[in-house]
């Protein structure tokens, strides 16, 4: 199972500030990765464009939560994480307003995607 977010305005500066911030979480150390754009005729590089997370239980989908919660409280920015579990994929929408109650919108994504 992985999440994969996005985040919405300053895409780099405020993605690689994320995956600094799961970096140093024990939880999510070494299970992130940045996923780049495909390049294009006469690009230069890829971009990143989104985060991946591997997630090993419903424990660690709430440790996402808390430390997307922190971290939005710090950055003041929208994310947006899809829950995947082999072909089902529930999207979540986390800023500012909802931001407390982030693992609470990351494990009823989880449940939906039919995860105890």
């Amino acid at each position: 199972m992985h999440a994969r977010i996005a985040v919405g305005d300053n895409v780099t500066h405020e993605l690689a500030s994320l995956y600094s911030w799961l970096q140093r979480d024990d939880e999510f150390r070494g299970r992130v990765k940045t996923v780049t754009a495909d390049l294009r005729p006469g690009d230069m590089g890829g971009v990143a464009e989104i985060l991946t997370v591997a997630l090993s239980s419903g424990g660690a989908v709430a440790a996402l939560g808390g430390t997307l919660n922190a971290w939005i409280a710090a950055r003041r920015t929208k994310v947006s994480v899809e829950v995947t579990d082999g072909d089902r994929t529930c999207r979540v929408e986390i800023d500012a307003a909802n931001a407390a109650n982030a693992a609470e919108l990351l494990q009823t994504a989880l449940a939906s995607t039919g995860e105890p």
